[in-house]
């Protein structure tokens, strides 16, 4: 089977550019912290193929690339006037329901539906149900008579938007959860579509992410050995990952701990802000920002010199940098919020803080630091729960199955792709610019 993955940024700009800094040809040449690689690595090995679209602001015909890494195909799409025009718009991103007309314009393209035919896609896999994007792919998916399955990566949908989204999601395939919580909200809140929730988290590949050796590791990066170290991950995106928590909680703890250091792995659009805070609490010798780590091996030795992993989110989907820490021995602090909870068990894999408070943060963070044997306990307990639930090859399983049984529950329903009424009728092919 052919898979297209369709990402859930408005432009591939909006992310990759100004948020992480990469080009195109640094996507395609060395990018690899993204869960679309992760998901063709896996169904590739399962024999399908995959191809990963992102629309973009660049250039006026469609672009072609392979993913060095993984294999898989890229696709660069540009954005048509439609989006253009409303991106033009003052706050046109700025409201709910604002966001939804932003995804869904950027993905009104005329030879969208060409495109797919041409590509030889029989299956659409649409990030994010929340967003304006899968109305508009699940469109192409009926004409071109193939499923379309919607998921969940964090984004829950907006009471605002409840009522379209009750209507138009009937025409997935599948919806996948990444949690227990969305899992509840969704099938509470769309009931009608109980049968076709599935829940699927993330995954861990456990052989790059594993307990190492603390020293070795600090020698390894070229950090001080004298120092002690906690770490975060995560884009550096304030509104969801609360960055700046995590850096007036170290402040708290300077006096009683100066020998301990922040290390924050990731690149997004709020660095500046975070760089502003570290200034203001005089912690520019205590935090580290150490821009988007791209290669998975040093990654995990970030990991491995940390005695803690702190993730001040105030919301998450099912935060793969929480599993990735855990698989490698790390205790964790953090928020009991939406997404976070339901991975960090209270007690027992690590301390959540309750709300998110810097004050609150910097007590969990204490009691951890200031206790080897529980943040050994602790770590022994997040990296089986890991083993447990949360390798590829648990989760392969699911993923594969989902492929393997997409076109079934579409049999006799006039309403979704893949049947008699849903099945576009052929037409004639239009050369496409690459």
């Amino acid at each position: 089977m052919h898979v297209g993955i369709f990402l859930s940024t408005n432009c591939f700009e909006d992310f990759y550019v100004r948020g992480l800094g990469l080009t195109e040809e640094e996507y395609a040449e060395r990018y690899s912290n993204d869960f679309s690689f992760e998901y063709a690595a896996m169904w590739q090995r399962q024999g399908h193929r995959v191809t990963i679209y992102n629309f973009t602001e660049k250039g006026r015909s469609v672009r072609t690339a392979v993913h060095s890494l993984t294999g898989c195909t890229l696709k660069f799409i540009p954005a048509g006037r439609w989006y253009r025009l409303y991106a033009s718009l003052p706050l046109a991103d700025r409201t709910p329901f604002g966001r939804f007309l932003s995804q869904y314009t950027a993905t009104v393209h005329p030879l969208l539906d060409e495109l797919l035919r041409q590509d030889g896609v029989e299956l659409i896999y649409a990030q994010e149900y929340a967003h304006g994007r899968f109305e508009r792919l699940s469109q192409s998916a009926r004409r071109l008579g193939i499923p379309i399955i919607a998921a969940h990566h964090g984004g829950s949908i907006h009471p605002w938007l409840l009522p379209l989204k009750r209507r138009t999601l009937r025409r997935a395939a599948y919806l996948t959860v990444l949690n227990g919580e969305e899992l509840a909200r969704m099938q509470r809140e769309l009931p009608h579509l109980r049968d076709r929730i599935r829940l699927v988290p993330n995954f861990v590949r456990t052989g790059i992410f594993r307990p190492q050796d603390r020293r070795e590791a600090i020698r390894e990066l070229g950090l001080d050995e004298s120092c002690r170290y906690v770490m975060t991950a995560g884009r550096l995106f304030e509104r969801q990952k609360g960055h700046t928590l995590l850096i007036r909680a170290a402040a708290l703890l300077r006096r009683e701990m100066p020998e301990l250091r922040v290390l924050i792995a990731g690149g997004g659009p709020d660095e500046e802000l975070l760089r502003r805070c570290i200034a203001e609490n005089g912690a520019e010798d205590s935090v580290a920002l150490l821009g988007a780590v791209a290669d998975k091996e040093r990654l995990a030795r970030y990991y491995a010199a940390s005695e803690l992993f702190v993730l001040p989110s105030r919301y998450e989907g099912l935060p793969l940098v929480l599993l990735e820490a855990g698989a490698c021995g790390l205790p964790a602090a953090g928020f009991d919020v939406p997404g976070v909870r339901g991975l960090l068990r209270h007690g027992e894999n690590g301390l959540l803080a309750g709300d998110p408070d810097a004050e609150a943060l910097a007590g969990a963070m204490r009691t951890l630091l200031n206790d080897e044997v529980l943040r050994a306990a602790m770590g022994r307990e997040a990296r089986e729960q890991v083993l447990a639930r949360y390798t590829e090859e648990a989760v392969a399983g699911q993923l594969g199955e989902l492929l393997r049984t997409a076109g079934r529950p579409l049999s006799g329903r006039p309403d979704l792709p893949g049947t008699a009424a849903g099945t576009a009728g052929p037409e004639p092919e239009r050369a496409i610019g690459e």
